[in-house]
């Protein structure tokens, strides 16, 4: 098959002029570079929000163990507290039942030793409740403070929105 040639001789010119350029023009090109550049930086913005977020978890996690720590050791000393508190109270009751005996077991004794004996073991429950009544106190505020200072520093660090709470907290 033979191809008519063009006014200028060419046989190919024809399809030339039907076909598009083999390389296309620069705005093409660039809108082309342009768009590969920002799927690269989408990529990258990508793996790096996926890296702060995989940080944040294990710094909650971190956070949670640490205030995890925090409830066991104050437990700990609550129940430390306690068992030494109920010691002291044991230790009073069977002193004052000794000397309710003792009193019951002197016949004839004078009344003014007893008496001044009771009311020093008064004073000693008494001063006796006022320190337990303070050591509960100071354990109630060291949970407080404990708490609150998680709070704030979970907030300071960006843990927490400033409506939010550290039992907000999950890892789900």
């Amino acid at each position: 098959m033979r191809r008519k040639r063009n006014k200028n001789g060419n046989p190919f010119a024809d399809l030339v002029e039907m076909s598009p350029s083999f390389l296309p023009d620069e705005s093409t090109e660039s809108a082309r570079a342009v768009a590969i550049d920002m799927r690269d930086r989408l990529a990258r913005l990508e793996q790096q929000m996926l890296a702060q977020y995989s940080a944040m978890a294990s710094y909650a996690t971190i956070a949670q163990h640490g205030v995890d720590t925090a409830r066991a050791e104050s437990r700990h000393d609550l129940d430390r507290s306690q068992a030494t508190v109920i010691g002291l109270i044991e230790r009073v009751r069977r002193e004052c039942a000794d000397s309710i005996r003792g009193v019951e077991a002197r016949t004839g004794g004078g009344s003014g030793g007893d008496n001044s004996r009771v009311t020093a073991l008064e004073q000693r429950l008494v001063a006796f409740d006022d320190v337990l009544g303070a050591c509960m106190t100071t354990q109630n505020e060291l949970i407080e403070t404990v708490g609150a200072l998680m709070q704030e520093r979970m907030q300071r660090e960006g843990w927490l929105v400033s409506s939010g709470s550290a039992d907000d907290l999950s890892l789900r």
